[in-house]
């Protein structure tokens, strides 16, 4: 075994580990509550789904302005490291290690045992957080991450065959609804449609709204995982950026072509009035491609699910390698070790395995025990493990906006001053998405976090404070 790992994805394997990853199951379903937040209305629901997007972006062009500057970046633990300072290279190292990757594989494992459970018929009593849904999602997680670990190279196939397959019923449904919904009016009507069942003008001119663009904005989030494979990146110092800008705007293009195709395939009264968003999508492909489009639907959102994990599994096996190669956190040595044939990470994707199915435990109990305290929160543990550890990495990415901003006094205002401002904004829209969206779920979770970050930095300082007490005890002797 050796402590290297080598360049081993090209240029489209670094794309589709964006577009893969962003894209999941929840774009196919998520349309039809965005325009239900909005009153029907699909101007503002296109204008939430582009804002998404937008935030997105300039998040991406922020961090790929970091590389562009820095160079040598390889992971989010580095992205800290180099724009404020290697302590807060290790605190968000800490978070990507314990928390971000780990909790993001169990919820996407989840949806992977969900889906294909629902798709095989095996649905059972309390679906979906029933046990053959976290049975086949730990299934799920264990084959990708054996996959991952000794044959990457199907790894990268499957990342770009999942990525391809999900992709093609997002174009077809968006192109084809477009042009149907222009040809007999149906969009058209959609743009002026009225929903008078329900008038609670706040749909329409605030809460709704912003309602909207929290949900948009966590369905473009999972970009960042991709960073985490940036040392295995061939050319990695011309192919991430490309690969980051590239893939965002793939993404956002199919977000708004997809909705705009299904609010031509089926009128909005029709859309809203399904109790449910699979039902009313399925509608929309049985009234483009027939019946059979329907069925087919579910398997290529299985397919999707599978996409997105695997990506989250590759990003997960590495999390501990970044912090150990920056000479950070516990093991150091050990977690540096990576196989010799297929040049992964050894221990640190068993223990990115072990943490995420401790995480998908939590998960399991957090949804199936009642644990109401004094009605402070309905059911469940006291935070959600799908989207709050989200918006700790937006609270993360302002402190380094700010110190790349008083730094880089070098650059030229775009670069140095406009952009890490548009970033901040975009991480203040992302926070208080949360606090909107998750009330106090967000405070709870911030405690966990901070608890967690501080745990780490003792064990850090104890160990540092251990390693220099040996030292001194050898010079002395």
């Amino acid at each position: 075994m050796n402590n290297e790992l080598k360049p081993k994805y090209g240029l489209i394997t670094a794309i589709c580990l964006v577009v893969g990853i962003v894209v999941g199951t929840g774009v196919f379903f998520n349309g039809r509550d965005v325009l239900n937040e909005v009153n029907g209305n699909l101007t503002l629901s296109t204008l939430a789904w582009a804002i998404g997007g937008i935030v997105m972006l300039i998040s991406i062009a922020n961090f790929t302005n970091f590389s562009l500057k820095y160079g040598n970046i390889n992971s989010m633990s580095d992205f800290a490291k180099v724009t404020v300072n290697n302590k807060f290279g290790f605190i968000v190292g800490v978070f990507a290690k314990y928390i971000y990757f780990p909790a993001m594989t169990a919820t996407i494992s989840f949806v992977v045992g969900m889906y294909f459970t629902q798709a095989s018929g095996l649905i059972s009593n309390n679906f979906p957080f029933s046990a053959p849904v976290f049975i086949f999602a730990f299934i799920f997680m264990s084959i990708l991450t054996l996959t991952n670990l000794f044959a990457p190279k199907i790894a990268s196939i499957l990342q770009v065959s999942t990525t391809i397959i999900k992709l093609i019923p997002l174009i077809l449904m968006g192109l084809g609804g477009l042009f149907i919904g222009l040809y007999n009016g149906t969009l058209n009507d959609n743009f002026n449609f009225i929903n008078n069942s329900n008038n609670n003008i706040n749909n329409i001119s605030g809460n709704g709204f912003f309602a909207a663009i929290c949900a948009t904005c966590f369905s473009f989030e999972g970009w960042i995982c991709a960073t985490n494979v940036g040392k295995e990146i061939k050319n990695k110092e011309r192919n991430m950026p490309i690969a980051l800008i590239s893939g965002s705007i793939i993404v956002i293009a199919i977000y708004i072509l997809y909705n705009l195709g299904i609010s031509g395939a089926i009128d909005s009264e029709t859309l809203l009035g399904f109790s449910s968003s699979s039902e009313a999508v399925s509608e929309a492909f049985n009234n483009l491609f027939g019946s059979l489009a329907g069925k087919i639907l579910i398997w290529v959102v299985v397919i999707s699910a599978i996409g997105t994990l695997n990506g989250i599994v590759m990003a997960n096996s590495r999390s501990s390698y970044a912090l150990a190669i920056n000479n950070e956190g516990i093991f150091k040595r050990e977690m540096l070790t990576v196989t010799k044939r297929s040049n992964v990470p050894l221990l640190s994707t068993l223990l990115g395995y072990f943490l995420a199915s401790l995480w998908l435990i939590y998960y399991y109990f957090s949804q199936t025990n009642d644990l109401v305290v004094n009605n402070l929160y309905p059911k469940g543990f006291p935070f959600d493990l799908s989207e709050l550890p989200i918006i700790t990495t937006y609270i993360l990415y302002i402190p380094m906006y700010i110190s790349f901003l008083i730094k880089n006094k070098d650059l030229n205002i775009f670069r140095r001053i406009l952009l890490p401002i548009l970033g901040i904004s975009a991480a203040i829209i992302m926070i208080i998405a949360a606090i909107f969206r998750h009330q106090l779920a967000t405070l709870y979770y911030l405690i966990f976090f901070i608890i967690v970050i501080a745990i780490a930095l003792l064990i850090d300082y104890l160990a540092k404070k251990r390693r220099l007490k040996i030292m001194n005890n050898s010079n002395n002797n």
